[in-house]
């Protein structure tokens, strides 16, 4: 095929966005161009937009997803497309960086400096051209007044939207309810498959919203500022949120609202739910574990609160199993490493998140020693107190062979580690399939840190060695090493010197697409050698 042939696939994804097959098509094109990141990116994109947490592959998906997108953002820069009337994309490095399926994900405005509906109406017409440039058809417009919604909501080009974001401006309560009312009877929005309202709906807006006709509707995420459960009922009465695969609740959901989701009528399909900041009493959590209502939950992530004695109740809930587990900055109580260990589901998680989650020693042991944790492939197990006795149950538990993640990273300045430690680990560590490992923080030192050369890791992707006490003796070791498939590798804050012109040689990890640098020593004329290199940040 010549360019016009690949002119001609691009315009038929445009004309036809919501279609995988002009993708792939394309894909098998970059693939016979010598283009091969780029078709390997459209295939993992597409198939990661149609599986789920349930998929075997879906840890190594993302994976992958990941290290394509470093890769491309250093050696492929996409186009830097320009918009009228304030709609905007994301280009050049962050073409890559927000896409789906392949291309930038959604079209942009902000109503900042655009008051009135006839800023409105102009961006109505900039996005018809943007539908015939790009294949995203989701729009997200942030800082816009009710009257501006309203004017927009009018316009026909949305009929073409298949997913919508939308941010009022400090709405009062009166103003949110009629934003979800106008948003429901919207006849443009009746093939929506994503809807996030940041704006506090609370309950009349649930019940405004509870009339609309949105049979696609896929994924939902939802501002609970004032609501209550007669509100959460209200919507999870209706057929459309019974389709939903994918809710995320945040700002101000309380323990009732939670609670009556818990004690709704089974959401057959709802298999991923985010929870921000969940500030709910023990029985609460309870009420959870003993669900009925999310048969098909694989997916949980609760992200900040204090979950205390109530995670005992999560992780012994039976009325679903996880497959995917975030717990990010959440207070969890020590008991929470024995407690997963003991899950009903833990052979069936692969992949697990306690990040900053108040794990100790005897905790961290118990997690680690878990036989059960078999399909395990991404563990992240950062700023927690692992403990040798952690680290040593790591090393020796064979259920853990199959991890692909691995993060041991801390921003604590404790001792509870030392080199050693860190030294007898990635001596005795056995992970054949280990493509991502973070040490950031442990100050691990140049003996530990030459380690990492040994071949058994020739297999990383992506290493953060930040603030390890790194030197150029340990990087001159790392630079001679077999990392045939490295991409990125962070080294800020290390003891390095004129050492890192090893970098600038690009027979030195050959895949190399981010490197960071910042926070050493580095002499200026080595600096300005090594930003030459796609990708190096001094």
């Amino acid at each position: 095929m010549t360019d016009p042939d690949a002119d001609a696939l691009l315009r038929t994804i445009v004309r036809h966005p919501r279609e995988d097959t002009p993708r792939l098509v394309y894909a098998d094109w970059l693939e016979e161009n010598d283009r091969p990141e780029e078709a390997e990116f459209l295939r993992v994109q597409c198939r990661l937009a149609a599986t789920d947490a349930t998929d075997p592959a879906y840890p190594e998906l993302l994976d992958r997803d990941e290290e394509l997108r470093l890769w491309l953002t250093a050696h492929v820069p996409g186009p830097r497309l320009a918009f009228p009337a304030g709609l905007s994309i994301d280009g050049g490095s962050h073409w890559w960086w927000y896409a789906r399926r392949g291309f930038p994900r959604y079209l942009s405005f902000d109503g900042t400096e655009r008051p009135g509906a006839r800023a409105v109406r102009a961006l109505a017409a900039a996005l018809k051209r943007g539908f015939e440039v790009v294949p995203a058809r989701h729009l997200v417009v942030i800082d816009i007044t009710l009257a501006q919604l309203a004017a927009l909501l009018k316009q026909p080009v949305l009929s073409a939207l298949d997913q919508f974001t939308v941010h009022l401006t400090t709405p009062t309560d009166a103003e949110a309810t009629e934003a979800a009312r106008l948003l429901a009877k919207c006849r443009h929005l009746r093939n929506l498959s994503g809807l996030a309202l940041s704006l506090p709906v609370g309950d009349e807006g649930c019940g405004a919203l509870a009339a609309a006709h949105w049979g696609e509707l896929d994924w939902l995420s939802l501002d609970c500022g004032g609501l209550t459960p007669d509100g959460l009922r209200a919507l999870a009465a209706t057929d459309w949120f019974n389709r939903v695969g994918a809710l995320t609740l945040f700002n101000g959901l309380t323990g009732e609202t939670f609670d009556a989701l818990a004690r709704a009528s089974p959401l057959e399909r709802l298999h991923a739910l985010t929870v921000e900041y969940p500030w709910f009493p023990a029985e609460v959590w309870e009420t959870f574990g003993r669900t009925k209502s999310l048969p098909a939950l694989a997916a949980l992530k609760i992200e900040g609160g204090d979950l205390g004695p109530g995670v005992l109740h999560l992780v012994a809930a039976r009325g679903f199993a996880l497959r995917d587990l975030a717990l990010l900055r959440c207070a969890t109580e020590n008991r929470i490493g024995p407690a997963l260990a003991a899950s009903p589901w833990a052979g069936k998680l692969r992949r697990l998140t306690l990040d900053w989650c108040g794990l100790e020693p005897r905790g961290a042991h118990a997690l680690l020693n878990c036989r059960a944790f078999g399909a395990l492939r991404h563990l992240n197990l950062n700023t927690n107190d692992i403990g040798p006795s952690g680290l040593t149950a790591l090393a020796a538990n064979p259920a853990l062979r199959g991890l692909r993640s691995l993060h041991l990273g801390t921003f604590h300045r404790r001792a509870e580690l030392t080199p050693s430690h860190v030294e007898a680990l990635l001596t005795k560590l056995d992970l054949p399939d280990l493509r991502h490992l973070d040490l950031h923080g442990r100050r691990i030192g140049p003996r530990a840190a030459r380690k990492l050369a040994d071949p058994k890791f020739a297999g990383l992707a992506r290493l953060d060695l930040r603030e390890c006490n790194v030197n150029d003796r340990a990087l001159a070791a790392l630079a001679r090493a077999p990392f045939g498939e490295l991409i990125e590798l962070k080294l800020d804050n290390n003891a390095l010197g004129a050492g890192a012109e090893v970098l600038a040689d690009r027979t030195a990890f050959p895949r190399l697409a981010a490197c960071s640098l910042e926070g050493n020593a580095l002499p200026p004329p080595v600096a300005r050698k090594l930003r030459r290199r796609a990708g190096v940040r001094t």
